[in-house]
C-alpha cells in the first residue's frame, strides 16, 4: 500500500474560503473574453432568467440593470456581489463556468465538463486494468 504524500503548503498557498474577491476577479475575466459587451451580457442574463423564472434582483427591480451587474463586478465593492442564484445565469450568459469554478475550489473541488469526465472515467478504467494485470501476474507467478 503507498504512503499518502504530505505537501506542506505555503503562507501564501493557502485556499481561503473568502471567495468574493476571486469570483469577481473570474467573472471580469470571463466577461472579458466572452466577447459579448456588458449590456449585452445584462440582456443574456434578463432572458435566461425570464425563461427558467430565476429572480435576479431583491425588491421592485424586476430586471438586472447594468448599474447593478457593474457592483456585482467590482472587485472594490465587497459588499456588492452576484446572489448565489444568479451565478448559474452569469455562467450561461458568457457560457462559462469559471466563477462556479472558483467557488468550489478552496473545498477541493474542481467542475470539469463532459469531455474531461469521460477523460477520468478513461483514466480509471486503465487504471482498473493495471492493477487487474498485476494481480493475474502475481497468480501466475505462483503457479
Amino acid at each position: 500500500m503507498n504512503k499518502p504524500i504530505t505537501i506542506q503548503l505555503g503562507l501564501f498557498d493557502q485556499p481561503t474560503l473568502n471567495v468574493i474577491r476571486p469570483i469577481k476577479q473570474v467573472m471580469n475575466t470571463d466577461v472579458r473574453e466572452c466577447g459579448l459587451s456588458r449590456e449585452q451580457i445584462v440582456d443574456r442574463m434578463n432572458d435566461l432568467a425570464a425563461r427558467y423564472g430565476v429572480c435576479l434582483v431583491n425588491g421592485n427591480c424586476k430586471r438586472l440593470t447594468v448599474e447593478t451587474f457593474e457592483k456585482w463586478l467590482n472587485p472594490n465593492e465587497l459588499n456588492r456581489c452576484i446572489p448565489l442564484k444568479a451565478l448559474p445565469v452569469f455562467c450561461a450568459a458568457v457560457e462559462r463556468c469559471s466563477a462556479i469554478d472558483t467557488l468550489a475550489r478552496p473545498l477541493g473541488l474542481r467542475i470539469v465538463d463532459d469531455r474531461e469526465q469521460k477523460l477520468l472515467s478513461w483514466a480509471k478504467a486503465k487504471m482498473d486494468i493495471k492493477e487487474k494485470n498485476r494481480i493475474v501476474r502475481r497468480i501466475e507467478s505462483e503457479l
